[in-house]
């Protein structure tokens, strides 16, 4: 996953976690509600304002919008790693496997 997807599943974890709607999320941080589905996608990434209140929106700082941790189980990551390398093929999933043996 790049950044921006990161990113954004972690805005969606956290608004979810808060039981707001994309709707309730984009007037409270005063976003277009397609720009919140944007972000969230990671399609799009905030500005350093709109970090700002998002992070505000959820009583945290912005450096925890970063931190990695989206994945609520063992159970989600394994089926994100499952999803991820049925898309791969060639030197890709080569690769992959040379490291998964290798830990």
């Amino acid at each position: 996953m790049n950044i921006k997807k990161l990113l954004g599943a972690k805005i969606k974890e956290l608004r979810k976690q808060r039981k707001y709607s994309q709707e309730y999320f984009s007037e409270l941080i005063d976003l277009n509600p397609r720009q919140v589905v944007r972000i969230e996608n990671g399609e799009s990434f905030p500005t350093a304002e709109n970090l700002e209140k998002i992070a505000d929106a959820f009583g945290i700082k912005v450096q925890e919008l970063f931190i990695n941790d989206c994945f609520a189980s063992d159970e989600e990551l394994k089926l994100a790693i499952l999803n991820k390398l049925a898309s791969l093929n060639g030197e890709k999933l080569k690769a992959l496997y040379l490291m998964a043996i290798n830990l």
